[in-house]
């Protein structure tokens, strides 16, 4: 039995007959499902099952079995994968949230911030021109107590004065 012991390549040719597309378009399936295995390793098999060859003369499973323990490793190694990009997905989303939250709190720190700036009167004073000599100052009136402001007024008043 030298031909079973030689290490020789052999090639299968498939015309466009419908019998061999069909043939192919199972074979390409069939891979689809198992990335582990070759087209020769179904072929093999296939010559093993057609020519009724008994269990006892078959190879050893070892190599079907770390092709199999393959397979089971890289199911798992996308399945970390897709839980880690889910996970990864989902602090995104945490961190846009809070981007959010973040941009609204600084509209609204600005909006503050004008609102202040539009009560506050900055000196008008020159460097350039002399300065008056100081007056004494008047007696001060006295001032009513401040009514309390509602904040919504405030926020509306700017936009009422822009308007």
């Amino acid at each position: 039995m030298v031909f079973w012991l030689s290490k020789s390549k052999k090639r299968v040719g498939f015309t466009d007959e419908v019998a061999d597309q069909t043939l192919l378009a199972v074979v390409q399936k069939e891979l689809q499902n198992q990335p582990h295995k070759s087209f020769g390793d179904l072929c093999k098999e296939a010559l093993w099952h057609y020519l009724y060859v008994p269990e006892s003369v078959k190879p050893t499973r070892n190599s079907a079995g770390a092709s199999d323990s393959i397979a089971e490793l890289q199911g798992q190694l996308r399945s970390l994968e897709e839980r880690v990009a889910a996970r990864e997905a989902s602090r995104l989303d945490v961190l846009e949230k809070q981007l959010q939250q973040l941009s609204l709190q600084v509209g609204q720190l600005a909006i503050a911030l004008n609102n202040q700036r539009g009560n506050y009167q900055p000196p008008q004073q020159s460097y350039l021109e002399p300065q008056p000599e100081p007056q004494p100052e008047p007696e001060p009136q006295p001032v009513a107590p401040p009514k309390p402001v509602d904040p919504l007024l405030q926020r509306l008043s700017s936009f009422i004065d822009d308007f």
